[in-house]
């Protein structure tokens, strides 16, 4: 029978295999695996047998696969077992990881840990992150897109306040914000964004069609589910998204903003009458645009009786 971190961690519980076997293999098929699913589901289940606190060699296998492996949610992974467990000795590899990650999620993770940490090495390493993005020229060099945006906010920002005053999640917040933007716009034709204190307040990456000297370029993002937008959950600032002309199935993920006043998502392929129950638990919508889609034949206005003193413009 082919061995799987699932089969592992059976045979471990039914006490078919000892902890430190099961140690064993584990590493193993994070090591010679050629399933990168396997990969990072091995390195999970160094938590669910409980052998964090057994092997005093794990932290390095972590801390390798955080550094210098090639596979992003392996990385993650191994960032999420540090963060988790190993706070006291995380600070060199976050501090290296910081400076190299390429993977935004992966990032974020490492900037959330460096919070955790909340010392004063882990502030002045936000605060040199800070400093690179004020010196950053490009969002994306290869399109040419500018970063005066954040440069701009951040040095409004720093005229009314001074470094030392702002705290940990107030750093790491800035620099999620920054290198979710710096993702969205490498992914995606078409991204505008507004910024309040260096944080993401409105997300269009509804689809264009530019029109340029009599010729017509379509320019498509062709989203088609939530999560493809990286990290948006973490944009925790944003009051208004505009996804209009995707397409889109479901907006399960946007009931996660709870700050979001301005929902645009019309034109998408939304046909599940449910997705009105996540615009429900969206508490402080104003504007709200269903126009274009299936389920917007499906809905009336008394189906957001808990809205209704709130939304002020509504399209069906």
């Amino acid at each position: 029978m082919e061995i799987t971190p699932q089969k592992i961690c059976e045979d471990f519980r039914s006490n078919r295999l000892d902890k430190h076997s099961a140690i064993k293999q584990l590493i193993s098929l994070i090591e010679n695996s050629d399933d990168e699913e396997i990969r990072e589901e091995s390195v999970y289940s160094f938590q669910k047998i409980g052998a964090i606190n057994e092997d005093l060699s794990l932290f390095e296998i972590l801390e390798n696969l955080l550094i210098s492996d090639l596979n992003e949610k392996v990385r993650i992974a191994a960032a999420k077992l540090i963060k988790n467990n190993f706070l006291h000795k995380a600070i060199e590899p976050m501090k290296w990881a910081i400076q190299h990650e390429s993977d935004c999620e992966c990032c974020i993770i490492i900037i959330e840990t460096l919070v955790k940490i909340n010392n004063v090495e882990s502030k002045s390493i936000l605060n040199d992150e800070i400093k690179k993005i004020k010196k950053e020229k490009y969002l994306d060099k290869s399109k040419r897109i500018d970063n005066k945006k954040f440069k701009r906010s951040i040095k409004k920002l720093l005229k009314e306040r001074k470094y030392e005053s702002f705290s940990h999640d107030e750093l790491a917040q800035i620099i999620i914000n920054y290198k979710i933007m710096s993702t969205l716009t490498k992914k995606f034709y078409s991204v505008y964004f507004e910024l309040e204190s260096a944080l993401v307040v409105k997300l269009d990456l509804a689809d264009v069609e530019y029109e340029v000297r009599g010729w017509k370029a379509d320019f498509k993002n062709n989203i088609r589910d939530i999560s493809e937008i990286t990290g948006l959950k973490n944009l925790k600032h944003l009051s208004y998204i505009d996804i209009s002309n995707n397409l889109i199935r479901n907006i399960k993920e946007l009931s996660d903003l709870e700050n979001l006043t301005h929902l645009l998502i019309s034109n998408n392929k939304i046909t599940d009458i449910k997705n009105i129950d996540y615009i429900k638990q969206m508490p402080n919508l104003i504007y709200l645009d269903i126009r274009g889609n299936d389920f917007a034949a499906k809905v009336n206005k008394h189906d957001f009786e808990n809205l209704k003193d709130k939304i002020r413009n509504f399209y069906i």
